[in-house]
């Protein structure tokens, strides 16, 4: 891709993505264009958050965060040459809602379903899960989370299911929906983190919902498939069954029990206790390190497994029942 004059001047080309994940530990951001069928990188940054800012997938300190996130993004921004001004983010929680509709409208006699009626389609389907979201909540919770992402189960035509209603015609359309829901406060942390670097948010989906769409291609989910990404704050699940999405979820045990667990175990902080994992798990047979009673330890990666293996089943098993 050549630099434009665009470019040049520091504006941000119209074709490019700037995605920013924000996770439990890390913030990655990641610049590039699409090309037909392919994307193509053109930068990448990565930061490790100096302390723990985010729990479960949560922000809860904006000031550092946005720090965080300010950082990759004007290193980003060094190696383009071009402010970075509009960004796609994905967002995860530890209360995640899910709701599947399906909604149908009438159609007229010979007319071609076009783009503009398969969007208004699909949002009305996502406007229903919405009701029928805050119909079952308790008070409390009413007009408290926001529909982050949705994926099409199915479509219809006149009662058969199809796979696109572009360019068809018929008497009846509908669409299969399943829509997740975050809680509201998960949301305005992020977009309040965006605000404070500049940054306008063009495109918000859930992190499962991005997840399955690099990992498990359309032709694949025929069969009955389970993503499972485990991260450091939360373990998000996607399920795949005869051609389509059928569930998403999310379980707040991931990597920071673990670490958790080395760290109470071994009588270290946090980060030394984060240090012993990676090490652990880059196949280190030994790792030394000092304890909080300052006294010199080391420890063997048979130890460090043994320690780790109820949090590890412990996870497995919520996975497997979730």
């Amino acid at each position: 891709m050549q630099l434009s004059e665009d470019i040049i001047k520091g504006a941000m080309p119209d074709d490019v993505i700037f995605a920013l994940d924000i996770g439990t530990r890390t913030i990655i951001g990641l610049v590039g264009y699409k090309k037909d069928e392919h994307f193509y990188v053109q930068a990448a940054e990565m930061y490790i958050h100096d302390s723990r800012a985010m729990l479960d997938g949560q922000i809860h300190d904006i000031a550092k965060v946005a720090r965080g996130a300010g950082r990759v993004k004007e290193a980003l921004e060094k190696r383009l040459g071009y402010r970075l001004a509009r960004v796609s983010a994905a967002a995860a929680g530890r209360v995640l809602k899910t709701c599947q509709v399906r909604v149908e409208r009438d159609l007229e006699e010979g007319r071609e379903i076009d783009s503009q009626f398969v969007s208004a389609l699909e949002m009305e389907g996502v406007q229903k899960a919405q009701t029928e979201l805050e119909k079952n909540s308790p008070d409390k919770d009413k007009n408290q989370f926001y529909c982050v992402g949705y994926s099409i189960v199915n479509y219809y035509l006149n009662d058969y299911m199809i796979s696109s209603l572009l360019g068809h015609k018929g008497h009846k359309a509908g669409v299969e929906v399943l829509a997740t829901f975050l809680p509201q406060t998960v949301v305005d942390s992020l977009y309040t983190v965006m605000e404070r670097i500049d940054l306008e948010v063009s495109y918000l989906t859930l992190e499962p919902i991005a997840a399955i769409n690099l990992a498990i291609p359309k032709d694949l989910r025929l069969l009955n498939l389970a993503l499972v990404d485990i991260g450091a704050g939360t373990s998000d699940i996607a399920i795949t069954r005869s051609g389509t999405i059928v569930a998403y979820a999310m379980v707040p045990i991931a990597g920071d029990e673990v670490t958790e667990a080395i760290a109470q175990n071994f009588l270290v902080d946090f980060e030394t206790a984060e240090r012993i994992k990676i090490e652990i798990s880059r196949n280190k047979k030994e790792v030394k390190f000092t304890d909080i009673l300052d006294n010199k330890v080391s420890v063997t990666a048979g130890e460090v497994k043994e320690v780790t293996r109820p949090v590890i089943e412990n996870l497995a098993r919520t996975v497997a029942e979730k």
